[in-house]
């Protein structure tokens, strides 16, 4: 699912993994232009962070007032196989930061919803926010802005045709994109691994640049740097970094 910029915007606004780091978010923000730039998130908004919640309403809220494009990263897809299958999916949502989530969601303790049984999460999720579970399903997976491709995780560029991606491989991919040649004839945008461990450096929290791909998740909530980029059709014009 292909997501489609507004053609009256000349540029681009490209901002990395949140994961509840909302007052980075929002120190961001300051350097986005809505009248000239098209905001583009490149997911996992949720999970470990301490304003997971909060983040998730700001991106919508940006979406819904400004036309965002929120992409979906792994961490809203585990959210939504959550909602969908409470039962078999919860483990591997709590193991990655899910249940703060669903507390500050719920406005309640992480005790207190560690003891309510899965089926009753899901359903006082979808209560308080009926909204959610299909604004989840309808995350796109990636879009195209000129010679750009911006999407969570990478391409599987061993493809003829990189198109043919998979949506797992779109949100789960590392090691087998950040290795491989890049002979799409576009410059790819992704999040989804922290620029430190791309650079082999813990201390190094600026953007990652390879074979004309640009890894923009600066570990904010593992006290690295929110990143973001600016960009035309063409390339890429500034480069922004907000500490942690």
């Amino acid at each position: 699912m292909e997501a489609y910029i507004d053609e009256r915007f000349e540029e681009a606004f490209v901002i990395g993994d949140i994961h509840g780091m909302k007052e980075s978010l929002e120190d961001m923000l300051k350097n986005w232009n809505r009248d000239k730039q098209q905001l583009i998130f490149v997911g996992d908004y949720i999970d470990r962070g301490p304003q997971s919640a909060d983040s998730l309403l700001l991106v919508r809220k940006l979406q819904m007032e400004y036309g965002a494009i929120c992409l979906r990263g792994n961490h809203e897809e585990m959210f939504l196989a959550f909602l969908q299958n409470p039962i078999s999916k919860w483990t591997l949502y709590e193991r990655n930061g899910g249940l703060s989530t669903v507390s500050q969601l719920l406005g309640e303790s992480t005790l207190t919803v560690s003891q309510y049984s899965r089926i009753k999460l899901a359903r006082l999720l979808n209560e308080r926010y009926p909204w959610l579970e299909s604004w989840l399903r309808d995350l796109p997976y990636f879009v195209e802005f000129g010679n750009f491709v911006v999407v969570h995780a990478g391409l599987n560029l061993r493809l003829d045709d990189w198109r043919h991606t998979s949506p797992h491989d779109m949100v789960w991919i590392r090691q087998d994109f950040h290795e491989a040649a890049n002979q799409t004839g576009k410059t790819i945008v992704f999040g989804h691994t922290p620029v430190m461990n791309l650079h082999n450096n813990r201390s190094a929290v600026h953007v990652w640049q390879k074979d004309d791909k640009w890894g923009i998740d600066g570990g904010a909530v593992y006290g690295g740097s929110l990143l973001a980029l600016q960009m035309n059709r063409q390339e890429v014009k500034q480069m922004f970094q907000v500490k942690s």
